[in-house]
């Protein structure tokens, strides 16, 4: 797959679940609020990459996944005294704190996460805080400007849109939307995205 089809994907897969998700009956938890900030950081690794700017799109993955694992925290494990407490006092558990009580699931996709989160995030931390990832992708020996690996864009768009159909998932089955839920199976298979559901 190129990285003008994934992005051609992610845009439409986008589009699909926002217009599916918008107008809901949801539960009063700011969960929901963060998994929404994690699908705007979706839509704006889209642009960044589109425009060909890999470098603030790669600084935007921790973000992405860690308001995603935050959202999915406080929406299905913290209990109702931990939700006050974070609305109150901006109070989370640090980070693998959250990954242990998600759990490492197949069916509720804490496994998925957590893979991506081993893989992943020291490279992520590098590639938020202006790390030497940053640095070995722009120095040439001519030069100092962008060269981040076309595969590398199309890994961030895959983790992107993994991110997004988790998201779908977790909103559809909030409002026992069956029909929206089959369909969103059905567009992971189309589009061959390996997805935690």
């Amino acid at each position: 797959m190129t990285l003008n089809q994934i992005l051609e994907i992610a845009k439409e897969l986008s589009t699909w679940i926002h217009t599916h998700i918008r107008k809901a009956e949801y539960p009063k938890n700011p969960g929901l609020a963060l998994f929404q900030q994690s699908q705007d950081i979706c839509d704006a690794i889209t642009i960044l990459i589109k425009e060909n700017l890999p470098g603030p799109a790669w600084a935007l993955a921790r973000p992405m996944v860690d308001t995603y694992v935050h959202g999915l925290w406080l929406l299905n494990h913290a209990s109702d005294e931990k939700v006050n407490e974070f609305l109150a006092e901006n109070k989370l558990p640090k980070f693998n704190e959250l990954l242990k009580a998600i759990g490492n699931d197949e069916e509720t996709g804490g496994a998925w996460i957590h893979k991506i989160c081993e893989l992943n995030r020291k490279d992520f931390h590098d590639l938020t805080h202006g790390g030497i990832e940053h640095v070995l992708r722009r120095i040439t020996d001519d030069s100092i400007e962008p060269n981040y690996p076309e595969d590398e864009q199309i890994r961030l768009m895959h983790i992107q849109i993994e991110i997004q159909f988790a998201i779908g998932a977790h909103l559809l089955a909030l409002t026992n939307n069956q029909a929206g839920i089959e369909k969103l199976e059905g567009m992971a298979q189309q589009y061959g995205t390996v997805a935690w559901y």
